[in-house]
């Protein structure tokens, strides 16, 4: 992810970020063909979803017996719920890139950290604030996902069909849309802000190679 971001901004031409600011069309187009690429990974989640899918804990017993099982059905299965994850992952990669050094230097700028520990805690709390608020608000098409994903050589059904049948299952209830959604929510955070102030130390660290 960081690293496609990274080599779309010179494929693209941007003012590299850092030191540029990132609050541009350009990187927003690196950000968001970053995530597009990132959704060709789509196969793994496929196999997650599958594995933790109650239904199917007496037909799976690990990772290779799903990949196996799904190769008689073409490779559209490994796919499925594709669209849907290109939309997720594009837009929540366009918003986490384009934002994450404003919000960085504003958590800087406020001057109540130490000048040692500023880039890290700004890096920190940056990742930790965008994840944990962005991957909140594609809650609903992670559930969308789900949904798609937890059938095998079943009819493709469109994702708008799915949500509003997800919609009506859990009463038309924006709260029965988000359940556990503090659970991501309290992952997000953590890992997020752990992910983006490793890639800035690694980043400072080499740095001296560019």
């Amino acid at each position: 992810m960081y690293g496609l971001y990274d080599e779309f901004q010179i494929t693209l031409n941007c003012p590299h970020s850092p030191p540029n600011s990132s609050f541009t069309l350009c990187h927003a187009q690196a950000a968001f063909l970053s995530g597009i690429c990132e959704a060709m990974l789509c196969p793994l989640e496929r196999v997650q979803v599958l594995l933790q899918a109650t239904k199917f804990h007496s037909r799976y017993k690990n990772t290779l017996q799903v990949f196996m099982e799904l190769k008689q059905y073409g490779l559209k299965e490994y796919y499925r719920g594709f669209s849907v994850i290109i939309a997720r992952n594009s837009l929540s990669n366009t918003l986490f890139f384009t934002l994450r050094e404003p919000l960085k230097n504003r958590i800087i700028e406020t001057k109540r950290i130490p000048e040692s520990a500023q880039q890290l805690v700004g890096d920190f709390v940056a990742g930790s604030l965008l994840g944990a608020s962005i991957s909140t608000l594609f809650y609903p098409l992670g559930v969308v996902k789900n949904h798609m994903q937890a059938k095998i050589n079943k009819p493709y059904d469109n994702a708008f069909h799915i949500f509003r049948h997800i919609w009506h299952l859990r009463d038309r209830s924006i709260r029965a849309l988000y359940l556990g959604v503090h659970l991501n929510f309290t992952r997000s955070l953590v890992a997020w802000g752990i992910t983006n102030s490793m890639y800035g130390i690694l980043r400072r660290a080499l740095s001296t190679f560019e």
